[in-house]
């Protein structure tokens, strides 16, 4: 039982009291002489003052009227409140269960990253070769991409239409390459080839919350495909996308058509041809935008590689090879260790912003694209693959080790959320947030948070009056709210909290109206 006689919450708080209403129609609590002074009062009136305002209803009342009001006393509830300071419990209520927790799966893969290779830790992708170039420019063999799976070639750090790899391009070209008598090779060999994980739904993979990567990815794993209408009526649409190889990856079936008729653009998918068909109609000189994942991450990034380093004046006579497997790449790639390995030589490179700064880029608008790529380098740099089980393992061996999470707490299925397969308890969370307190990058990681009222972030709208007190992690799939984080008080106490709702059946828009309206009680303190 909770504090309030209903079970399935638990408060730290005085004894229980009859209820009546304040006027902001929270429970308030009176009892004996002090409740009839308080109406005398209130009868009598005040000629000099005006009355006092009720006393603040227990922590547990003010939380359980929200969760116990229809329709929310139908949704399933995971709550837990912890003054980190002290170590009290102030509430819990199925805090030892386990939820679907949308994005908050994002919390324990950047928890992970930072403490596993730390804040400052970054990305590297390198242009080597096994020697450089000659008075002509010319490399005699093959160029080679080493790759690490950066999440950072793309927005916010670099513009579209591939430009992290003219910046690469430039740099080769400035260490004197103007021409490659061999092949250009893509090295992905570290990271196992799957693209989309497992437990996605179909609908997702169209659109950018499910594009993925791989070792080698650019632009958030998304193809900007623009489609332009001819000059009259019949004629054929032209089509361009970003970013752009010399590979087929879209196919255009789209028709010039009349004004009448508007626009009217579908897209679909082929796997066998790798490749996005667009059709339908749209006017004359009509132009329409239209994102989509790219569903061939490397293969998309590779040959937009190769078209850079051809439109940065370097030609390559050799094919484009992609290295898929550890055995392709020993049949192609001196062994590390070996006179030949070390007698490579780095002719260009791209580095990441440190893993604090990916974090951010992560958690404040609730970027998916970058959450896969950090919890398949997990598994590349800490598990011996880049695959999302072995970036998983690293996580639960960690969180299970080194913090002490019931193993049954955690179900990893993807980093970002999006599954619906995915498992943590309220407990697990806090466990998470309250350890990150004690670590040297515990001030960046609260930054990292998304916050009322500071634009980009998915808290932006939300929680007005609160600004500069809540640093939390939302999330949000079909039945499925969260908000997870640290909430200052008012009393300036800072709290850890962590708020799961799951089958709730309701717009998500009135399970987060509910969800804040917890938070705002938590904030009162009591």
């Amino acid at each position: 039982m909770n504090g309030a006689g209903r079970p399935g919450g638990r408060l730290l708080r005085a004894a229980h009291l009859p209820p009546s209403r304040g006027r902001s129609g929270a429970v308030t609590r009176h009892s004996g002489p002090r409740a009839l002074a308080l109406v005398a009062l209130a009868t009598a009136g005040c000629a000099t003052a005006p009355a006092a305002p009720p006393p603040l209803a227990p922590l547990a009342e003010r939380i359980e009227a929200v969760t116990a009001e229809p329709p929310f006393d139908g949704v399933h509830w995971g709550i837990l409140l912890v003054d980190p300071a002290s170590g009290r419990l102030l509430y819990e209520r199925n805090a030892n269960l386990r939820f679907v927790p949308a994005s908050n799966m994002k919390i324990p893969v950047t928890h992970a990253a930072l403490a596993l290779l730390g804040p400052d830790w970054r990305f590297r992708t390198t242009l080597t070769a096994m020697a450089g170039p000659d008075p002509d420019g010319v490399i005699a063999g093959s160029l080679l991409l080493t790759p690490q799976g950066d999440p950072s070639l793309g927005p916010p750090w670099y513009p579209r239409d591939g430009a992290a790899l003219d910046s690469l391009s430039a740099g080769l070209r400035a260490a004197g390459v103007r021409a490659v008598r061999g092949d250009l090779v893509v090295d992905v060999s570290r990271w196992d080839s799957t693209t989309v994980p497992s437990s996605w739904m179909v609908g997702n993979l169209a659109t950018r919350s499910g594009a993925t990567g791989g070792a080698f990815a650019i632009d958030a794993g998304e193809l900007r495909i623009e489609v332009t209408g001819g000059t009259t009526p019949g004629d054929s649409a032209s089509v361009r996308w970003t970013p752009f190889g010399r590979g087929t990856f879209v196919e255009n079936r789209v028709l010039t058509g009349t004004v009448s008729e508007g626009v009217r653009i579908v897209t679909s998918y082929q796997p066998e041809a790798r490749r996005w068909i667009v059709e339908g109609r749209l006017p004359p000189a009509a132009s329409e935008v239209v994102v989509r994942a790219q569903r061939d991450p490397v293969r998309v990034a590779a040959d937009a590689l190769l078209a850079s380093l051809v439109g940065a004046g370097i030609a390559v006579d050799g094919e484009l090879r992609i290295l898929w497997t550890p055995d392709e790449a020993r049949q192609v790639i001196p062994e590390e260790g070996t006179p030949d390995w070390a007698a490579r030589v780095e002719l260009a490179s791209l580095e990441s912003p440190p893993m604090a700064e990916i974090a951010r880029a992560i958690l404040e608008p609730s970027q998916n694209w970058m959450t896969e790529q950090v919890v398949r380098a997990l598994g590349a740099e800490l598990g011996g693959r880049g695959s999302w089980s072995a970036g998983f393992r690293v996580m639960s061996e960690f969180f299970e080790e080194e913090l002490g999470i019931d193993p049954a707490d955690l179900h990893f299925r993807d980093g970002s959320g999006l599954s619906a397969y995915n498992l943590l308890s309220p407990r697990a969370l806090v466990r998470m947030l309250d350890d990150a307190r004690g670590r040297p990058w515990a001030e960046a990681y609260r930054d990292a948070m998304a916050e009322p009222g500071r634009s980009g972030t998915t808290l932006s709208g939300r929680l007005g009056g609160l600004e500069g007190r809540v640093f939390a992690k939302t999330g949000t799939i079909s039945h499925v709210n969260s908000l997870s984080g640290y909430l200052v008080r008012d009393d300036g106490r800072e709290l850890t909290f962590a708020i799961l709702t799951n089958a709730a059946n309701l717009p998500a828009a009135e399970v987060r109206g509910a969800i804040d309206r917890v938070l705002r009680a938590m904030a009162e303190g009591g």
